[in-house]
């Protein structure tokens, strides 16, 4: 199943409007998973934008996409999860 017929099932089933969102970006992963990342048209700006990323199964055989886990986000809450993240599990 390529990207695009990925994005079409996941608005087909009402999980991401491609009325609100544009997809930007599908990674396969080689579990059988997919993560894709969306971009808000009516919410934030060119240069502060909201993202959504959504973390789905991919079932091959049925042709079907199931969301596992989904995010919504603005850039600056990726640098702030970043800090975090990149210390390696620095205690609080």
């Amino acid at each position: 199943m390529d990207a695009r017929e990925i994005v079409r099932i996941l608005d087909e089933k009402g999980e991401v409007s491609l009325e609100t969102w544009r997809a930007v970006s599908v990674k396969k992963n080689r579990d059988g998973t997919v993560d894709v990342l969306y971009r808000n048209l009516h919410v934030g700006t060119e240069e502060d934008p909201v993202f959504l990323w959504i973390y789905a199964n991919v079932i091959e055989e049925d042709w079907d996409v199931h969301v596992l886990e989904r995010i919504t986000f603005k850039r600056e809450d990726l640098a702030w999860l970043l800090r975090y993240v990149v210390k390696k599990g620095e205690g609080l």
